[in-house]
């Protein structure tokens, strides 16, 4: 246990040290999970105003009150999105809810079929319809539980944003996690799909943290080419930033996105997008300097 903590506080000030070296840039971060805790909404405007920082609050409805005067009082900071079960008979409503309150996206995770299932196509027209980002769970579910839980990883291959994206294609869609495990296989998606954005939250970074050059063989395309979609952009612009963590983390994960940025050779031009700026031009956002 003591030596498990040193290596997660070794890199925790290894993530820092390459985010104090890095240029100070615009951050959306697009993976931010909604807390209970009292003081939740205080701890997050505190940090991430300090660091030129926004956050997509993902929000389930018993945080609904909660998120929306949040986002009223601080949105210099907070991006209000929703979170709901695709499998709730109520979900139709609550997306709806979410968007009259001036949500801006809403998560989904652990549906009980596949994610191109044919009967959750009502739930991403309403979303395409609304023009709410959505953004799927994709790859590995973590935790455990003693109770029953009728999905699993199997249901949230990234591969099944294909077929959304293609039946969608004015919906914006977000994959979390780039696919993880499946990281080919969501980039193979992405580079087609030209409405299809991943993170790289989760744990990717820490267990590729020593060959974190892979990411160039997943993402290895420079622009359109004579096999792919001619709207293809350069393959590193297809990842946004996100951490899945508490406020607390915000430092760390910004340095190992750094830090897999450094290894994988991308420009500046291009991890400004990454950071902030292609959050930013989805939800139409100014771009604070």
């Amino acid at each position: 246990m003591a030596a498990n903590r040193r290596v997660f506080l070794g890199s925790v000030a290894f993530a820092g040290a390459l985010r104090a070296q890095a240029p100070r840039r615009f951050v959306i971060d697009a993976h931010q999970h909604y807390s209970s805790k009292p003081d939740y909404v205080e701890r997050l405007v505190k940090i991430y105003r300090a660091r030129n920082a926004m956050a997509c609050v993902l929000t389930p409805m018993s945080g609904f009150d909660t998120i929306r005067k949040a986002a009223a009082d601080h949105p210099d900071v907070i991006i209000p999105f929703g979170h709901v079960q695709v499998d709730n008979p109520k979900v139709l409503a609550e997306i709806q809810q979410f968007a009259d309150a001036g949500f801006r996206g809403i998560k989904m995770h652990t549906p009980k079929n596949n994610w191109d299932d044919f009967g959750y196509f009502q739930i991403y027209e309403k979303l395409q319809a609304l023009k709410l980002v959505a953004l799927f769970h994709t790859g590995i579910v973590s935790g455990s539980s003693d109770e029953p839980e009728p999905s699993s990883m199997a249901r949230m291959r990234p591969a099944y944003l294909h077929t959304i994206a293609r039946s969608f294609p004015k919906l914006v869609i977000q994959g979390a996690h780039l696919g993880n495990p499946w990281y080919e296989e969501a980039a193979e998606a992405a580079r087609w799909e030209k409405n299809l954005y991943f993170d790289l939250t989760g744990s990717s970074l820490l267990k590729k943290a020593k060959n974190l050059s892979v990411f160039r063989e997943y993402l290895w395309w420079e622009g359109p080419t004579a096999h792919s979609s001619p709207d293809a952009v350069y393959a590193f612009e297809k990842l946004v930033f996100g951490t899945d963590e508490d406020p607390e983390s915000l430092e760390a994960c910004l340095g190992r996105y750094e830090a897999m940025l450094n290894a994988s050779e991308v420009p500046e031009a291009s991890r400004r997008k990454v950071f902030g700026e292609t959050m930013a031009r989805i939800l139409g956002i100014r771009v604070k300097p």
